[in-house]
């Protein structure tokens, strides 16, 4: 039987695993880490980890941001 993990606001993924949820490429989440706009920390190997709320966060936001262009007509 399948057990199912409700998704906890200080879960890290991977920018791979970021980028599914905002909808971009793995590069541009690093690019958006890069310029402040997504918060993350790196592990002593150097990846860069987010963590879910924050990711959920920037979502949501960039929905938003696109729903409003969408209603003035860009």
């Amino acid at each position: 039987m399948a057990t199912h993990k409700s998704a906890d606001p200080d879960d890290l993924m991977t920018a791979s695993d970021a980028g599914r949820i905002i909808g971009v490429s793995a590069d541009m989440v690093r690019l958006l880490a890069r310029g402040g706009k997504l918060a993350f920390m790196s592990t002593i190997r150097g990846v860069r980890l987010f963590r879910r709320a924050d990711v959920d966060a920037l979502a949501t936001h960039r929905a938003r941001k696109k729903r409003a262009a969408a209603g003035r007509g860009r």
